[in-house]
């Protein structure tokens, strides 16, 4: 069975939500996984759906972080991801139909390499 995922870098998803909103109503097919970069929420913003969310630490910001949304109908697992020395790279990610998906922020100041994310290929 197929999934469609939507990737978005949002900066404010609560400032930008109308627009959100209306872009996903366009859409033949609303996604089954959004994945949102900077949505600036704080540890205390409500959430209404299945979220997994990474909010970045105050020290680090205004709480830029990552979301994935997942809609109800389907069955999902959190992946452990870890980064290897790199507090510049931010990441969350699921399983879902036997595939993992990554949300990942990497600072425009930050060069990315293949070898920056690693995560276990098998899960128990």
């Amino acid at each position: 069975m197929g999934f469609t995922s939507l990737q978005w870098n949002i900066r404010s998803i609560l400032k930008k939500w109308h627009e959100f909103k209306n872009y996903l109503s366009t859409l033949d097919v609303v996604p089954d996984v959004l994945c949102i970069q900077e949505p600036h929420l704080t540890p205390n913003t409500s959430h209404h759906h299945r979220v997994i969310c990474k909010i970045r630490p105050p020290c680090k910001g205004k709480g830029d972080g990552l979301m994935v949304c997942v809609k109800t109908s389907l069955d999902f697992s959190k992946v452990n991801a870890s980064l290897s020395g790199n507090s510049n790279l931010e990441v969350i990610g699921i399983s879902v139909h036997g595939f993992s998906i990554f949300n990942i922020y990497n600072s425009p100041s930050h060069h990315l390499t293949s070898a920056s994310l690693s995560y276990p290929t098998s899960q128990k």
